[in-house]
Parts: structure tokens; C-alpha cells; sequence
């Protein structure tokens, strides 16, 4: 990732509260600021991270394609292979992680725009999506929304650095899977105002109970600065220990009526989503599945706290789009519901009922591929929705994974199947043209590729 980063050598060096070791006295400046080598331009800072590789790996890469500087782990084995030339560009920090953090916490405090955090086990993207269309009518310097799902203690620096003194609004995704990160995040974005989407069970194989999802979702308020706002669904899992927090740390509450009494009514279900009423004005939404309306009633919340007009809130509504791999309808041979993206219980279920309203009565195919992080707790999530699916008593269930056997032992009309190859045959020969296709699994599955050859069969 790279961004723009107009700092100086001795602004850096303060900051982590450093002596100057270059023999430089210029005091140069950097222009960008990147995590990739391949991407550096001149006059960038390199900030290597250890992930599946240490990024540490690539600063001689980085030097050569025009970095001016770089971070480093102190004492890091690294040094010993650069020259003395090239050492003297290194910027000694315990953690580059956490420098990183830093950095952009620092840029982030230079400005005052609003900045909505959004967290939530399934719909951060579609209400992240959605706000940034309830704020379109700022001119595009004005408005920085976090570009596809760069949502991590990576993602999140990134989008904070694209703030500038024109920016009016930020809209900031934050996501987790370990406990801890959230408020490691809030304090890095330190944000105005809040949401929560829902809290299910996604990760819970690292947090290893609802409970604890629960506090790491809370936790988003950390950071939330003085008179801060905190918005909820009237649904939310643990929306008692919401509002404890909120009261314990003096936040404003804002509770959305999704499940009681909503001001935003399912007027009629249509195949390719719903047409809503909302101050005797009809807006249609053209997504199905009304899970999702929760989310859409959490940016009406947000744009009535604003003061958005009623004209921009229901074109915020009516534009949207879902990203690519969700729920993406495809259609050829086959009508394929493109859901590929990620999975767990809760989006698992919700694209479900998505699927089921599109179809309308026609054939159904679930092909479902495992949902993963959730150890222990795998069996019973992966059980309870072929139940779902069995109780529906539609269609037919084609389960990839190993963790998917548990799923299609409970429904009547389920195969699981070990080899994506076969799967793909299967359908191929044996569904019939027009069945509508709900393709969905974990990011690791690859369901994508599912999706590939069935959007290019030609039957």
C-alpha cells in the first residue's frame, strides 16, 4: 500500500523521539509512504511488516526503487546486509507495526474533520458503502472513505493518511480477529463518532466466546473522542453492555429501529430487493435480503444525526451497489448469485434469505464452502445452518470443505464433496439451466473460482 506522506526527516525522528544519525544536513523531505517495495516511488519511506514474510526482507528492494528512508526493528539481522550508506537511512522503532500506527495518528491529529468509525461481525462494508453515498455530495477532496476492505491495523493507517485540510469527512472500516486490535484502532483513528453493525461470531475461534466478540466490537469507543456519538441497532447482541459502555464513558447513544417499529418500512419484497417508505416518500432499495435493511437503516440513523437532507439520503439509498463477490448476480446459463467474498454464520444466513427472495419460487443451488475461525465452536455454526437450509426445504445443498460434512448431514437434498474439480462437474451435468446459484465460503476456500466456471459455461 502507498499513500501520500509530506513530512519531514526531523518531524519522524521527533515523533519517536530520535537523534538524527544521518549525515544529512538538509533535512529531507518524504513525499509518500509505503508497506510494498514494488511500489515505492522516489522520495518514499519503506515501513517494512512482518506478516507471512518480513517485510524487513525487501528494504534493499525498496532503496533501490527510490526510497529515501526507511523503518526498522532495532537490531533487526537485516542491517548486516546493507551497506553503512544505506544503514544510515534506517529509522530505528521497537515495532514497525505500531510505528505505523503511530504515524498516522499523528497526520490524523493535524486535521478535524468528522470521522465515522464503522465495526460489526457481518455489513461493515455495505453501511461503509452506504455512507460514503450519504456524503457524495461533498466535493470528492472532502470525503475519504476506506477503499475496499482496508480495514486492519494496516488498511486503517492508510485511509488516514489520504486525509488533507480539505477533508470534511472521514468514513473509516475497522475490523478485527484478535482481542485487543479494536481499541488499538480506535486510538490510532480516534474517531468522532461510531457504529456497530451487529455482533455475531466471526473469529470466535480467536476470541473464543460471543461475550468476548462483544467487548472487542465495544471497544471501538477507546478511541472515540470527547462527546463522541455511538450508533446501534435496537437488536444488537449484548446491547446492554453497549449502553453501559456508552454511559461509563459519557458517549451519546443513538439506538436505530430495525427489528420494532422502524421508520424506514418494508412497503413491498421484490425479487431484486424492496421498496421502502420513509416519510411517505418510496425509495427502492435493489439489493434482496432484509438483513442488509438493517444496515441501511444505520446510515438513515447517521444521515438524521447529520441533518442529510431527505433527497440525499434516498439517493445514497437507491445508488448503491455491491462490491464485487457480493452478492453480485450473474447471469448466464446459470444465475449465479456471487457471494464469494468471505463467510460467516451471520452474512452465511443473511445471504441465504438474499438468495431465497431472488429466486422467487425458481430452482435453488446452495454451493456453500467452509467458514473458518470459528475452532470449536465449527461443527455447531456449520450444523445450524444446514438446518436453516433444511427447514426451508428448497433446493439442494453442495458443501466444499471438510467443515461443510457437518452441514449437509443436516439437510435432506445436501452432497458434500472433497474436490472443487468435482463439484463444478456435478453442477455442470447434473442442474438444470436458469437454477439460481448461491456461491459463498470463507475467503481461504477460493469459492471465486467456483463462480469463474460456471459464469462461462455454456451448457
Amino acid at each position: 500500500m502507498i499513500a501520500p506522506f509530506e513530512y519531514s526527516l526531523s518531524t519522524i525522528l521527533s515523533l519517536f523521539s530520535l537523534k538524527p544519525d544521518w549525515e544529512n544536513p538538509k533535512n529531507p523531505k518524504f513525499r509518500w509512504i509505503s508497506t510494498s517495495s514494488r511500489e515505492i516511488k522516489k522520495n518514499s519511506l519503506f515501513v517494512p511488516l512482518r506478516g507471512e514474510r518480513d517485510g524487513h526482507s525487501f528494504i534493499a528492494d525498496a532503496l533501490k526503487n527510490g526510497a529515501s528512508g526507511f523503518l526498522c526493528e532495532k537490531n533487526h539481522p537485516i542491517l548486516k546486509s546493507l551497506s553503512l550508506e544505506d544503514q544510515k537511512k534506517a529509522i530505528f522503532v521497537n515495532d514497525t507495526l505500531v510505528a505505523l500506527g503511530k504515524l498516522a495518528n499523528y497526520h490524523r491529529n493535524r486535521f478535524s474533520p468528522i470521522l465515522i468509525g464503522i465495526t460489526g461481525s457481518s455489513g461493515k462494508t455495505t453501511t461503509k458503502d452506504l455512507l460514503g453515498g450519504l456524503f457524495s455530495f461533498l466535493e470528492p477532496k472532502s470525503l475519504v472513505v476506506t477503499e475496499k476492505n482496508y480495514n486492519n491495523e494496516i488498511g486503517v493507517p492508510f485511509t488516514l493518511f489520504r486525509i488533507t485540510e480539505f477533508t470534511r469527512v472521514v468514513v473509516c472500516e475497522m475490523g478485527m480477529n484478535h482481542r485487543g486490535e479494536m481499541e488499538r484502532l480506535s486510538k490510532i483513528a480516534e474517531p468522532t463518532h461510531v457504529l456497530i453493525t451487529n455482533i455475531g461470531s466471526a473469529h470466535i475461534e480467536n476470541l473464543k466466546s460471543r461475550e468476548n466478540i462483544a467487548e472487542e466490537k465495544i471497544d471501538i469507543t477507546l478511541g472515540l473522542r470527547k462527546d463522541g456519538v455511538l450508533f446501534v441497532p435496537d437488536d444488537l447482541n449484548f446491547l446492554a453492555r453497549a449502553k453501559q459502555r456508552a454511559k461509563k464513558h459519557n458517549v451519546k447513544l443513538v439506538i436505530w429501529n430495525h427489528s420494532k417499529h422502524p421508520e424506514l418500512k418494508v412497503k413491498t419484497v421484490q425479487k431484486n430487493g424492496f421498496l421502502l417508505e420513509w416519510k411517505k416518500e418510496i425509495i427502492h432499495w435493489k439489493i434482496p435480503g432484509s438483513k442488509l435493511l438493517s444496515n441501511v437503516r444505520g446510515m438513515l440513523a447517521v444521515g438524521m444525526h447529520f441533518g442529510i437532507s431527505e433527497s440525499q439520503i434516498k439517493i445514497a439509498i437507491e445508488s448503491y451497489k455491491s462490491p464485487n463477490k457480493r452478492l453480485n448476480i450473474k447471469k448466464g446459463y446459470f444465475t449465479i448469485i456471487d457471494d464469494s467474498y468471505n463467510a460467516n454464520p451471520e452474512s452465511m444466513s443473511s445471504s441465504i434469505d438474499a438468495s431465497l427472495q431472488f429466486a422467487a419460487g425458481r430452482n435453488i443451488l446452495w454451493v456453500l464452502g467452509s467458514m473458518k475461525e470459528l475452532g470449536k465452536f465449527s461443527k455447531h455454526y456449520h450444523e445450524t445452518i444446514g438446518k436453516e437450509i433444511n427447514q426451508i426445504g428448497k433446493g439442494t445443498l453442495l458443501g466444499f470443505g471438510e467443515d461443510t460434512v457437518s452441514m449437509v448431514k443436516q439437510v435432506k437434498h445436501g452432497i458434500h464433496f472433497k474436490n472443487k474439480g468435482d463439484l463444478i462437474q456435478y453442477i455442470k451435468q447434473k442442474i438444470p439451466k436458469n437454477t439460481v446459484i448461491l456461491v459463498k465460503g470463507s475467503r481461504s476456500m477460493k469459492m471465486e473460482e467456483i463462480v469463474q466456471e460456471l459464469d462461462s459455461f455454456k451448457g
